[in-house]
C-alpha cells in the first residue's frame, strides 16, 4: 500500500477549486493508495478566514474525511527537532510534517519541495 502524506498547499489549492495532484489522485481509483495528513496540516488549513463562515468550516470538516490522520508523537517531535538543528528545515511545522512523513513511510505530496529539499530521508510524490 503506496501511503502518501498531502500538504497543506494541497488541500488548499483543491479547496479553492484550482486542479492539482489532488484533483488526480481522487479521480481516478488507487486501491494501493491512502491519503494521510497531520495535526499541523489541519491547523494551517483551518486557519485560512475563510473557515469564520460556519458552512464553509462545516464544508471543511467533511473534506479532511478523505484523510486519515497520523498524530504527532514524541518521536516526531524528537526527529524534527534534529531536522531543525542541522538546518535540514526552517520552520517547525514543514519539520514536524517531514518527520511525520519519514516515520511512518509515507510519500510527502507537495508544491513547495524546495521547503523540504533538504531532508534526506523524505521522498517527495512525483
Amino acid at each position: 500500500m503506496k501511503k502518501i502524506f498531502v500538504d497543506t498547499n494541497i488541500l488548499i489549492d483543491f479547496s479553492k477549486g484550482y486542479k492539482t495532484i489532488l484533483n488526480t489522485l481522487f479521480a481516478s481509483s488507487h486501491q494501493d493508495q491512502e491519503l494521510y495528513i497531520n495535526p499541523v496540516v489541519l491547523a494551517e488549513y483551518f486557519s485560512d478566514k475563510n473557515f469564520r463562515s460556519p458552512k464553509l468550516l462545516a464544508e471543511g470538516k467533511e473534506f479532511i474525511k478523505f484523510f486519515e490522520n497520523l498524530d504527532v508523537t514524541r518521536d516526531v517531535g524528537v526527529l524534527a527537532g534534529d531536522f531543525i538543528s542541522k538546518g535540514y528545515a526552517s520552520f517547525l511545522g514543514d519539520a514536524l510534517i517531514a518527520a511525520t512523513c519519514v516515520l511512518n513511510n509515507c510519500l510527502l505530496c507537495t508544491r513547495n519541495r524546495k521547503d523540504f529539499s533538504k531532508i534526506p530521508q523524505l521522498q517527495l510524490y512525483d
